[in-house]
């Protein structure tokens, strides 16, 4: 059966009512994604692999997100379990236009990311991420800087903070998307993997006009981001060719495997030099 007509009939279960399949969506790998339509409706169907904890670990997020209004998807029905489902309202707007300045990218995602740091992740779980543990130049040298980890200045992470988790209008960030891996944590976490993203993209300074406006936005200076910069890019040192389908997925037909290596490398680089 194909996927297309697998994933709206899963959804049309979970919902009891017809859905239709309007569009697959891409941008992503870890879950199947669809628009639907169910009962005049468009609507969004996320299905995960076998046993993947993801939409269970959604559902307490979506609640504590629901603040930030029309920035966010609201839940409509989920099925967790051995075959996890979750079905949400669409978030206006759509991929980002390749054409689109990093930099406009980047103060738009800042103003975007303080907003949802202002949201408290009290009595959610913590991130279950653990420090770099590749016996790697970068590895190495992010275990030996680890950020600074206050569990009473820990507020709402997204955890997947990057371009294609947005969707936009133009120029301007209209929703956030993909709240499967938001926990309790440090707010450098999501400012460094944004970073990275804005690197991939192309743009090195994008980096830095992000971390300015995200300090203008929130109020506050993210002290040891440059260790969450090297925590990310050993995370990121092993697999960063895989996440070439993810930029294709947004339009991005330009970031290669190839070049996504010799960004991170440049990017990897650059950061053990400012050590020196």
């Amino acid at each position: 059966m194909p996927v297309e007509i697998s994933i709206a009939a899963a959804a049309a279960e979970l919902l009891g009512e017809h859905a239709e399949l309007l569009l697959l969506l891409s941008g992503g790998t870890h879950a199947e994604t669809a628009l639907i339509a169910v009962g005049g409706r468009e609507l969004v169907a996320r299905r995960f692999p076998a046993g993947d904890d993801a939409v269970a670990d959604e559902i307490p997020v979506l609640e504590r997100v629901s603040a930030l209004g029309a920035l966010v998807p609201k839940l409509v029905a989920y099925r967790d379990g051995p075959h996890p489902l979750i079905v949400t309202t669409k978030v206006e707007g759509g991929l980002p236009d390749p054409a689109l300045p990093v930099a406009a990218i980047a103060e738009a995602m800042a103003q975007v990311l303080a907003q949802i740091h202002s949201i408290s992740g009290a009595g959610l779980q913590r991130g279950r991420k653990k420090p770099p543990s590749a016996d790697t130049l970068i590895a190495r040298v992010a275990r030996g800087n680890p950020p600074h980890c206050d569990p009473s200045l820990d507020v709402l992470i997204h955890g997947d903070f990057w371009c294609g988790n947005a969707m936009w209008e133009g120029p301007r960030l209209t929703g956030v998307v993909d709240w499967s891996g938001a926990h309790s944590g440090a707010r450098g976490r999501d400012v460094s993997w944004c970073r990275q993203d804005l690197v991939l993209l192309g743009d090195v300074a994008a980096a830095d006009v992000f971390l300015q406006a995200y300090q203008d936005f929130s109020g506050l200076k993210v002290a040891d981001v440059r260790e969450w910069d090297l925590r990310a890019g050993a995370w990121a040192d092993s697999a960063v060719e895989t996440w070439a389908p993810n930029y294709t997925g947004i339009g991005r037909t330009d970031v290669t495997p190839e070049v996504l290596r010799a960004r991170l490398d440049d990017w990897n680089g650059a950061l053990l030099r400012a050590l020196v």
